[in-house]
């Protein structure tokens, strides 16, 4: 193949008139990696100044207006769509098909309860349905361990779609279930809180840019970032905007709440520990990479991962640094903590068990990258997770062996949730599993428009979740 030519004030004049990422790359025949270095060669050279290329595409419309691409391999969402994925190195094309979907439409509408045909019947009965008036609040992986793992009773037999809500973009975080409301955000900027049992009283609260991060909860109120830069407080009961605090980069990252403090990470590379009653920063961690996991807490450390291929520990209250663990790629998922394990998986597809003092245990090897956030069952001495090879995996919580796996169409990058004996979870198949927990078998599937990244919040019978079709779900 020959070396390719590019006229350089030619290119020079698309840069000044403002041409895009994707436009330039069609027209120069450049991957997205040659691009970027094209770009850093007219710097050094002086040809073109960093502010010529910032302009071209200010960071405003990046994060709120232009539309978002997920990567199919690694699931980090980018501001462009480009042929190689620039966090993971993925070839796009590998994996087209099997992921990509037609736009979501664009007017908003609640769907109300209706029957699904049914699995095939398994021996359990399904539970009772939630009870009205109850006072739940459950939000991101359940605890601030980031353990997965929702108490109470599960759903072994699919009966029903309870409701579905449409919005006019990917509802990729986790519902949070606060008394009578679920909460949940959608990449169309507006955060949407509806009935727990109708999917009605639809209230959308715009905040001005998209909303991957689920919903961290302090009262009444949820606690959520953007990719504007900005952590929002809302009040549920005033149902508006209550406070805000801004980074300096786009937060996927979902907060952990600890004594009316926010804890999380942004694309500017730094952890902030923010007052939520002051909206003060408390203090900021920096990293060499960019935050996309949500911080676990336990004790008095927090506990978080960062593209660059590390995992820190910090002290809660000064956010000095306690230990960090090299692993062999990035780290884009939420840890896990027990008493005894810091719990993980990495881009290289190793899944890591470390001691408390961020010692190394075990390590297990995958068949492609871990994209998801383990959950775990301390009953059944397990731990699960995800991987872009399309299985999901449950290895012993002490040892790493593994016990068993389960396959899917497509990989699987939202984060297991456990419940009882089940373990579910979204697929790029587009399917919604129940899985048994001690035998690996398959309870049921679920079938939705879109691949699934959300990970299911569980309460009183009931699984909430979102998916790439636009819609967050509530079966039972």
């Amino acid at each position: 193949m020959g070396k390719i030519v590019i006229d350089g004030r030619q290119l020079m004049q698309d840069i000044k008139a403002g041409i895009t990422d994707i436009a330039l790359m069609e027209k120069y025949k450049l991957s997205a990696k040659g691009l970027q270095s094209l770009f850093r060669k007219m710097v050094l050279a002086g040809v073109v100044s960093q502010f010529d290329l910032d302009r071209r595409m200010p960071w405003t419309e990046k994060t709120v207006e232009i539309e978002l691409f997920r990567c199919p391999a690694c699931s980090l969402p980018q501001l462009n769509r480009f042929d190689e994925c620039p966090q993971c190195g993925i070839i796009v094309n590998k994996y087209r098909g099997a992921t990509e979907k037609e736009p979501p439409a664009p007017t908003p509408l609640i769907q109300a309860s209706s029957k699904q045909p049914k699995s095939e019947p398994p021996q359990e009965s399904r539970p009772a349905a939630p009870t009205r008036g109850s006072t739940t609040s459950v939000g991101h992986r359940a605890d601030p361990q980031r353990t997965g793992f929702y108490p109470g009773p599960s759903v072994k037999e699919l009966t029903e779609l309870k409701w579905k809500v449409r919005t006019s973009g990917w509802v990729s975080c986790t519902p949070a279930v606060i008394n009578e409301q679920v909460c949940f955000g959608s990449l169309d900027g507006n955060l949407y809180v509806v009935d727990v049992e109708t999917g009605e009283d639809h209230k959308r609260i715009p905040v001005g840019a998209s909303i991957h991060s689920s919903c961290g909860i302090i009262g009444s109120a949820v606690v959520f970032g953007c990719l504007d830069g900005a952590l929002y407080i809302v009040d549920l009961s005033a149902g508006r905007i209550t406070g805000k605090f801004n980074a300096a980069g786009p937060i996927y990252s979902s907060p952990a709440i600890h004594e009316k403090c926010a804890y999380f990470g942004s694309l500017d590379n730094h952890l902030y520990a923010v007052d939520l009653n002051r909206l003060t920063l408390k203090w900021k961690f920096k990293t060499a990479g960019e935050i996309y996991c949500s911080p676990a807490l336990m004790d008095d450390v927090i506990t978080f991962g960062s593209l660059d291929g590390h995992v820190y520990t910090l002290d809660r209250e000064t956010g000095r640094e306690v230990w960090r663990f090299r692993a062999n790629a990035i780290v884009n998922t939420t840890p896990v903590l027990t008493k005894n394990a810091v719990l993980f998986g990495s881009g290289a597809g190793t899944a890591y068990s470390l001691n408390r003092q961020g010692e190394e245990q075990w390590t297990f090897k995958a068949g492609d990258k871990i994209t998801t956030s383990p959950a775990i069952s301390t009953a059944k001495n397990l731990v699960c997770f995800g991987s872009s090879d399309k299985s999901v995996y449950a290895l012993d919580l002490h040892t790493g062996e593994e016990l068993w796996r389960f396959e899917t169409g497509g990989a699987v990058n939202s984060s297991p949730s456990v419940a009882e004996n089940a373990v579910y979870f979204g697929s790029g198949d587009r399917h919604f599993y129940a899985v048994n927990l001690t035998t690996g078998k398959e309870l049921w599937r679920f079938k939705t428009g879109s691949p699934i990244y959300s990970s299911p919040c569980i309460v009183n019978g009931v699984i909430y979740f979102g998916s790439d079709d636009s819609c967050a779900y509530a079966l039972a």
